[in-house]
């Protein structure tokens, strides 16, 4: 029997949620190996970089999360058919770490879910800002699938700018939980995307999130 990839991640779901949803929709087993932050001292030195997630395959380890998600997405046959298709997959995936990454987790999770950092002087300005530059970067993921004419964003069946985009907002929903009814055009993809039977099971039999992310 092959030996299943493991995926290290905190016991929450955040960057590591959308690397779970990949396997899901393959249909692949994988040792999902949650942690607490209480552990994440005594982990941190074996793991490249410092950083979680990690996952080990028959391949090698890898880390930082849109390198996982790529290698998965050509892995699994999530990135279209043509050259073209995965360079959009790339364009959405980017879209949604400038939002989430540099907006979502830098900006509002450091101080407001984790406590590592000062509460800002003005929070409710960043809590507006950031909000405002999901909606931006989410209506520029808009204009890309309404110039395609698919089902999902780029295709007609999921693909991985989808499940980036998708796991980056249900994360976010935490300080924002309208943010995936903002637009008729998001509350469609939502609908649909959880619609799959694959993420349906998967989203049924996933364990709570710790922190609520």
């Amino acid at each position: 029997m092959a030996q299943r990839d493991k995926h290290l991640y905190f016991d929450v779901r955040a960057r590591g949620e959308a690397i779970r949803m990949l396997y899901a929709l393959a249909g692949k087993e994988l040792d999902d190996q949650r942690m607490g932050f209480a552990e994440w001292p005594s982990l941190k030195p074996s793991t490249p970089l410092g950083k979680v997630p990690v996952l080990t395959t028959q391949d090698g380890v890898l880390c930082q999360s849109n390198v996982i998600a790529r290698y998965l997405g050509r892995k699994f046959g999530l990135i279209g058919s043509t050259q073209w298709d995965e360079t959009l997959n790339d364009l959405v995936m980017e879209t949604v770490k400038e939002f989430y990454e540099s907006g979502v987790i830098a900006k509002i999770f450091l101080w407001k879910i984790f406590k590592g950092v000062p509460e800002p002087e003005d929070p409710e300005k960043v809590l507006e800002e950031v909000r405002q530059s999901i909606i931006k970067h989410v209506n520029y993921i808009q204009s890309i699938a309404e110039g395609r004419g698919k089902k999902f964003i780029l295709c007609d069946q999921i693909q991985l700018g989808d499940v980036w985009l998708y796991a980056a907002l249900e994360s976010s929903r935490v300080i924002y939980p309208d943010i995936m009814t903002t637009t008729p055009w998001v509350k469609e993809f939502t609908a649909k995307f959880e619609a799959d039977e694959r993420i349906k099971k998967h989203m049924a039999e996933r364990p709570p999130s710790a922190a609520g992310i």
